[in-house]
């Protein structure tokens, strides 16, 4: 199958994929570490996430749900320069909060898609 993509599209998709990654990693950090986040600490892990949104296309769910949480942690890891259960934690918070704005994304389109014209 091959996927018709243009690249306006792929790099719109990758930036706002990224604004968002980067603002839940920058809520997710700030819950964690009590206000003490920064704005420019959470744009790496956005950028990789984005990345790793990209492959969600070629790869099955379960491979890209593991690359993410695994290239999430290594990233806040660097970012944030925490230990291992700091990181763990804000990887989670922000695995959380994905999902969480995922869910929520999915519901409004599927509610203005069935919605009467």
């Amino acid at each position: 199958m091959l996927l018709q993509l243009s690249a306006l599209g792929v790099v719109a998709g990758f930036a706002l994929i990224a604004v968002l990654s980067t603002l839940l990693a920058n809520t997710a950090a700030y819950f964690v570490l009590g206000g003490e986040a920064e704005l420019r600490q959470a744009v790496p892990p956005g950028i990789a996430m984005a990345l790793v949104g990209l492959s969600a296309a070629v790869l099955p769910t379960a491979a890209v749900i593991a690359i993410a949480l695994v290239v999430d942690f290594v990233v806040v890891r660097l970012a944030y320069g925490l230990n291992r259960r700091g990181t763990a934690m804000i990887t989670a918070m922000h695995y959380a909060l994905t999902i969480l704005a995922a869910y929520g994304v999915n519901s409004v389109l599927a509610i203005y898609q069935t919605a009467p014209v």
